[in-house]
């Protein structure tokens, strides 16, 4: 696997919860610059990999493999968990593979968040921790620079969470369904729908 000393040594490391050093078109254009074009190509299916979608591609890399069975497994872990809340069959809607006990803990680290933004970062959270973890021995690799980018997609999307708009968008909805429901009684009571 090609090494990327000087590249790599240049991406400013951030913690989780801080905003992103570098916007991703930035980050996209210096890789554009500094890596091979075959391992451009593979920079493509981070995000396919973050959200759960497989490529052949990705294939290529250890930590986008490794990271993919992660997020699918902690995709389906949460939809065991929602269908068990609701007494429903969790098998119409998960996806082959396993449940690792990485995704299982970052599952359940969502469902007893106090609040939906709450349970938004556990999640987030986890995808760091995993992304961390899964990429700890590919210093000056490919495999760190596809993890660098999945750090940026976490942190923009953390920065982009926003409290005010999250509780309009509530309301909205909040109120589409009290509407729907005083229809829905009207419409009982009197046997007209309006």
């Amino acid at each position: 696997m090609k090494h990327y000393w000087y590249f790599a040594s240049t991406l400013t490391s951030f913690p989780f919860g801080s905003p992103p050093p570098i916007s991703m078109q930035a980050f996209d254009e210096l890789c554009s610059r500094m890596m091979d074009k075959s391992d451009l190509e593979i920079l493509l299916y981070v995000e396919e990999a973050r959200n759960g979608r497989f490529s052949d591609s990705m294939m290529k890399s250890p930590f986008l493999m490794s990271y993919y069975e992660f997020e699918r497994g902690l995709r389906n872990a949460l939809v065991v968990y929602r269908t068990r809340a609701t007494k429903q069959d969790a098998g119409q809607w998960t996806r082959p593979g396993d449940m690792n006990p990485d995704s299982l803990k970052a599952a359940q680290a969502a469902q007893s968040a106090s609040d939906p933004l709450q349970a938004e970062l556990a999640l987030e959270r986890e995808r760091w921790n995993a992304t961390e973890r899964l990429s700890a021995l590919s210093a000056f690799e490919l495999d760190y620079i596809l993890a660098y980018k999945m750090k940026l997609l976490i942190a923009s999307r953390i920065a982009s969470f926003d409290r005010n708009r999250g509780m309009q968008g509530f309301n909205v909805l909040y109120q589409d369904i009290v509407n729907a429901a005083a229809e829905a009684a009207s419409a009982f009571d009197t046997g007209v729908a309006t």
